[in-house]
């Protein structure tokens, strides 16, 4: 077997044994609150202070659980509450069926098929009384 040849096999079983999530998805995902939400705001996570709004915040995907509550806060606003999801990525799914089924146990086994849902926000506080 040339070289060449053995290259091709290997990344094509490479590519084969992983799922699309797993090798295009990345190791982490993106929040996103939109530059026309007001005031500026402080973003928690269960707990935890995460970043600050507007603007991206990049977390690794383990962070994100099913179920995670995200809270922004501001001083002087009231405090408002998001319940995140981790929801299937369908284009991920079509692509691991399509190339043999085995990359879509991967990808389950790994978790990389899910997503957070909602993934940008865009919202209004409410000043305190």
């Amino acid at each position: 077997m040339k070289p060449l040849q053995f290259l091709l096999i290997f990344l094509v079983l490479l590519f084969v044994s992983q799922g699309c999530a797993t090798v295009f998805g990345g190791r982490s995902n993106s929040l996103v609150f939109s530059d026309k939400s007001l005031p500026k705001a402080e973003i928690y996570m269960d707990g935890n202070k995460i970043g600050d709004a507007p603007g991206k915040i990049v977390l690794p995907k383990e962070k994100i659980q099913h179920g995670s509550i995200l809270l922004i806060k501001a001083e002087g606003y009231e405090e408002q509450e998001y319940k995140l999801i981790r929801k299937q990525n369908a284009a991920y799914s079509v692509v691991d069926i399509l190339v043999g089924g085995v990359p879509l146990a991967v990808d389950y086994a790994t978790g990389n098929i899910y997503r957070p849902k909602p993934r940008v926000f865009e919202y209004k506080l409410k000043k305190s009384n």
